[in-house]
């Protein structure tokens, strides 16, 4: 991003126009900001903060896409390039170019945030507390490694497909629709609501928007963090045992050096 600078403008561009677009149709909708309109969406997502709710999603949903992306770039770019063979060579645990390549999307992931946030803020005058934000880290600090597994998980399918890219499109448009990152989950049917308990951003973005707008504690929402670090260590294990069974079908087919 440092060679290509142009790159910046998508980081000012999306985080801002997207979410800020999606609060002004609800406001037209809503007949701007109609009491009744308010009510029926408080009665759903547990708070009338129309704005909070929006930005927070798509902060959730900007972070989804970079862990989803993220771990199957880096394995089909080593697989481009050719090196990928070569890195499987080496005596190097194969949970390393499973689990690492997600932290270099870290800083992007940040910068999103610190776009998101002020933006918030400078457009619409929300101010989120600091005390909030603090505990709101403490959730997203939760929340990362399970979104390293899920994409961890995709990411295996690299050694076998070659490409992802259908899938994560389909993956991420399953996780915004059922783990209330666009509306609430109350709002979907009784067993897609069953389905969106079964995934870890569900409680992330429940979470932290209980924090952030809800003024919730860290000891209100404790339940569903050890939930979600209990769904992190299942998405692991079971990641690793794909990669490593994807990875021996590879070598005995020759699908390491097909790209």
């Amino acid at each position: 991003m440092r060679r290509y600078p142009t790159l910046l403008l998508s980081v000012l561009f999306w985080p801002i126009v997207l979410p800020a677009a999606t609060v002004l149709m609800g406001r037209a909708y809503s007949g701007s900001n109609d009491p009744k309109a308010l009510q029926a969406f408080a009665e759903r997502a547990g708070t009338s903060e129309v704005t909070g709710f929006v930005f927070i999603g798509f902060a959730m949903y900007m972070w989804l896409s970079a862990m989803l992306w993220g771990p199957g770039s880096a394995l089909r770019t080593e697989q481009i390039r050719g090196s990928l063979e070569a890195v499987f060579l080496t005596p190097a645990s194969r949970l390393v170019p499973l689990f690492a390549p997600p932290v270099a999307a870290l800083p992007a992931i940040v910068l999103d945030f610190a776009v998101i946030f002020p933006a918030m803020w400078l457009l619409f005058g929300v101010v989120l507390p600091l005390d909030a934000l603090l505990r709101a880290l403490v959730v997203a600090a939760v929340g990362i490694p399970a979104l390293y597994a899920i994409g961890a998980l995709f990411a295996s399918l690299v050694l076998r497909y070659g490409e992802i890219g259908p899938v994560v499109h389909l993956t991420r448009g399953i996780f915004v629709l059922a783990c209330g990152i666009t509306f609430p989950v109350v709002m979907l049917p009784a067993w897609a609501q069953v389905g969106a308990a079964l995934l870890p951003p569900t409680y992330t973005v429940a979470d932290t928007r209980a924090v952030l707008l809800q003024g919730a504690g860290l000891g209100a929402i404790a339940g569903d963090l050890t939930l979600v670090v209990a769904m992190t260590l299942i998405v692991a294990a079971f990641a690793a045992l794909v990669f490593r069974w994807l990875e021996r079908s590879a070598r005995r087919t020759g699908m390491l050096g097909r790209y």
